[in-house]
């Protein structure tokens, strides 16, 4: 079962949806560092984490992806990012736009998490060293 699952019909011919599949698939390879080849009709992609296919007809776009364990976390920033891009390239729109505001968003989720995690500890700290000086007293 698909972790990602999107279909969208289209008005394309089928070697203009696979050129508008491939344009998107660039733009998301790039910025996911993804590998992908073409089997017939169906894209398929990898890297680390992440297994999937685009499967192309006359009247719609099939994506299915598999994200691994610690990639599922970020499942619906992927999913945004990835149906804006298809979505962008089958309207002629080219696609890629999409990717910088979720990495973004995941740069700041990441470093708000730091932040968080930093003000923990020190709060830790800080409680541990009043224990002592109490106990002290």
């Amino acid at each position: 079962m698909s972790d990602i699952h999107y279909v969208r019909k289209h008005s394309l011919s089928l070697t203009e949806a696979k050129k508008k599949v491939q344009q998107a698939a660039d733009h998301l390879a790039d910025e996911y560092d993804l590998q992908s080849e073409w089997e017939g009709d169906t894209l398929h992609f990898t890297r680390s984490g992440v297994d999937g296919h685009i499967a192309v007809t006359a009247k719609d776009v099939t994506l299915d992806v598999k994200l691994g364990f610690l990639l599922r976390a970020f499942k619906s920033s992927f999913e945004r990012h990835i149906e804006r891009n298809l979505d962008d390239a089958l309207a002629g729109k080219g696609g890629g736009t999409a990717g910088k505001a979720v990495m973004a968003t995941m740069d700041t989720k990441d470093a708000e998490a730091t932040k968080a995690t930093k003000a923990t500890k020190a709060a830790k700290a800080a409680k541990t060293a009043n224990t002592a000086k109490a106990r002290k007293a």
